[in-house]
């Protein structure tokens, strides 16, 4: 009876813990999705090429990309509401400075130090939510972590293009850090500074926490359909990258304001978050999660390829929903999978190495389509990132074919 009570007790934890951690991050989400139409927008008002644009996308990237392995370390030593709270102070200072600064060498600067700061944050409340307690529905966790962060990414965007338009980039900025400085005041109260379950139930208190495997070959711990997840969402954000730096100005070259594009941006965003809610159906659906993975990223790679060809707001709405479903699926899906494949104790470094992969992708993407769109234009360098995804997510349905039929 002990037994049943405490593990109640400890479920009741984990879902308080999961309801604070969903709306701080939906905070952060809204602050950082508010520079996605701000940046390329700013950087087209200082007169920036689209390589240029793409290489200060990359070098923001850079720093995120040598930050997140080291993230999952500190998550493990400090604890992830420490992390949290240094990380997403780190994005404000930045933000508040580009506010000061909007010059080209200063964004080159600023946004690098802010995606540290949210790469930190990211790390932390990922690996948060991996422990937050046995017997947990790490698929269904991180749905809810999903959909804080796609509601921040609807509520983000439209919210920078109506302040754009009406108020100007620096009042912009200014809220972008105001949105940020709360999530650092209100942290403490939200969630505890030590993870819920940083250990297995059963290890003694002196187990060690996973040191000896972290200074082994990552097969070590990483399964195979960890490491093919963390392939997928490399995939997903490299492909996405077109998306994500270019539309803005795709969206203006076609005439429309920065409202407009904020919309768009948004609805994509709204509809990532509400198939989170159609999951579980969707992964059973399709026969499991791997599946489900998969068809995620052919949804994608259609909705990114066909971007330049619909003009209109009706196939630009249903443009975004394409992608929103595709994105929405695949994310929390990868997280998933590479929480699952490793110990709770060597969480916050596995989700260190996929965020890892992700900066990679989003240093690579920029400069490729940047040069693309540069030579060729916006149009291509969109259905390049269609093709890419496809060419990707063929080779991981073989492996994961090959893994559930292995040679005799």
């Amino acid at each position: 009876m002990a037994v049943a009570e405490k593990t109640r007790f400890a479920a009741k934890r984990g879902d308080r813990e999961l309801l604070g951690l969903c709306i701080l991050v939906g905070l952060a989400f809204t602050a950082w999705n508010m520079a996605s139409p701000l940046v390329p927008l700013l950087l087209l008002r200082l007169k920036a090429t689209p390589s240029l644009l793409g290489a200060i996308v990359s070098v923001s990237a850079g720093g995120s990309l040598l930050a997140a392995v080291p993230a999952g370390v500190l998550a493990g030593k400090w604890g992830s509401a420490r992390l949290m709270r240094i990380s997403m102070a780190l994005s404000a200072a930045a933000c508040l400075f580009l506010a000061f600064f909007p010059s080209i060498p200063a964004l080159f600067a600023g946004l690098a130090f802010m995606e540290i700061g949210k790469i930190a944050f990211i790390v932390g409340a990922q690996a948060h939510i991996g422990n937050l307690g046995p017997d947990r529905d790490l698929s269904l966790d991180y749905g809810w972590y999903g959909m804080a962060a796609a509601l921040g990414q609807l509520i983000g965007p439209f919210t920078a293009g109506l302040l754009m338009d009406h108020a100007g980039y620096a009042t912009t900025w200014f809220l972008i850090t105001a949105i940020s400085a709360s999530v650092v005041l209100m942290l403490p109260g939200f969630i505890s500074d030590v993870p819920v379950e940083a250990k297995s139930a059963d290890a003694p208190a002196d187990a060690p926490t996973g040191g000896p495997a972290k200074r082994k070959n990552l097969r070590h711990y990483l399964n195979d359909y960890a490491i093919i997840a963390i392939i997928a969402s490399f995939a997903v954000l490299f492909a996405d990258g077109a998306r994500t730096t270019f539309f803005p100005v795709l969206m203006t070259e076609f005439g429309y304001s920065a409202t407009a594009i904020g919309f768009f941006m948004s609805l994509r965003a709204l509809v990532s978050m509400s198939v989170r809610g159609f999951m579980g159906r969707f992964i059973k659906a399709v026969g499991g999660r791997f599946p489900a993975l998969i068809a995620s990223i052919f949804l994608m790679a259609v909705g990114i390829g066909i971007t330049p060809f619909c003009r209109g707001y009706l196939a630009l709405s249903l443009n975004a929903a394409l992608v929103g479903i595709g994105l929405g699926l695949a994310l929390p899906l990868s997280m998933a999978t590479v929480s699952e494949g490793v110990p709770p104790e060597d969480r916050a470094l596995a989700l260190g190495i996929r965020l890892t992969g992700n900066r990679l992708a989003q240093l690579a993407n920029p400069v490729f389509f940047g040069l693309l769109a540069q030579n060729l234009g916006f149009g291509p360098a969109f259905i390049a990132g269609g093709v890419v995804l496809v060419l990707c997510a063929l080779p991981i349905l073989a492996w994961r074919r090959k893994l559930r039929n292995p040679a005799p």
